[in-house]
């Protein structure tokens, strides 16, 4: 029986950069969370191989795929070839920081170890995700989690979340490694030095939320014009607005799902979404 998995979108509430690792990687810090936005993923044990298909013509299907090298990992962990048939039913936005590609990869693997009955605990999906990709070790926590290291340390945590997301994406993307690239080159060494380890219960998601993205400088770079849909956000009545990830989504934080509604009816020339905050079912 094939296994049906809602692999769902993230927000960063905030990021901050380290600086480099010696792995080459880039040093973060961010409080992550899952939405209701997802994509949806099937998966059917097949007799050898990896066939994959897509409700999205545009997005690749070969072995730049996440899904595909999640496929890839998940067999060499395993020791033998897992033939799977993957349809990815996508409604996250490609290029949009939010999380698409990594929550498709855990959700493929979880669905490939289902259907193939391997035992695999969570510590070890961890391990195997984060060979992935910097962002799928987070989609195998709780949906509310510190995330630390290049990505591959999560720590669950006990948030808000009695608020209601609006989602605003430009027809643009970004490129993630040039956005990392440019705000690692603005960096100074107090910077660097940033690091949050204590984050303690509230009464208001916007007392988490206030610490930025810091990528939205090198983001802002690159389209000076996109900083009018944050502005727009908040004039619209959202308590916080900042980019996702490495964009070029943006997300502003409301009070309730009619507030988000009524401002979404301002953004009608973007692509734009009202979401909930949401919990992974993963594991």
């Amino acid at each position: 029986m094939a296994q049906i998995i809602l692999a769902h979108a993230k927000i960063n509430l905030f990021l901050k950069i380290l600086g480099d690792r010696p792995d080459k990687f880039t040093e973060i810090v961010s409080l992550i969370q899952t939405i209701s936005l997802a994509d949806v993923i099937r998966v059917e044990k097949s007799d050898s191989g990896l066939s994959l298909t897509s409700n999205n013509p545009t997005l690749p299907l070969d072995s730049s795929n996440t899904v595909a090298k999640a496929w890839a990992i998940l067999c060499a962990a395993s020791g033998r070839e897992l033939g799977v048939k993957i349809d990815i039913g996508k409604n996250i936005p490609i290029e949009s920081g939010l999380g698409g590609g990594s929550s498709d990869a855990a959700a493929s693997m979880i669905g490939i170890a289902r259907e193939w009955g391997l035992k695999i605990d969570r510590e070890q999906f961890f391990a195997l995700g984060a060979a992935v990709g910097s962002d799928v070790p987070f989609f195998f926590g709780s949906g509310s989690s510190l995330i630390e290291g290049r990505g591959e340390k999560v720590t669950d945590l006990e948030i808000p979340t009695d608020y209601a997301i609006l989602l605003i994406k430009p027809n643009f993307g970004m490129s993630t490694k040039l956005a990392y690239e440019k705000a690692k080159k603005g960096l100074t060494e107090g910077d660097k030095k940033i690091s949050i380890h204590h984050l303690h219960s509230s009464a208001s998601i916007l007392d988490f939320a206030d610490k930025g993205n810091a990528l939205e400088v090198p983001f802002f770079e690159l389209h000076p014009g996109a900083k009018e849909i944050k502005k727009r956000l908040i004039r619209s009545g959202a308590g916080y607005a900042a980019l996702s990830g490495s964009g070029s989504c943006f997300f502003g934080i409301f009070k309730d799902i009619k507030a988000a509604e009524s401002a979404k009816e301002k953004f009608r020339e973007f692509w734009c979404e009202v979401a909930l905050p949401a919990k992974n079912s993963f594991l």
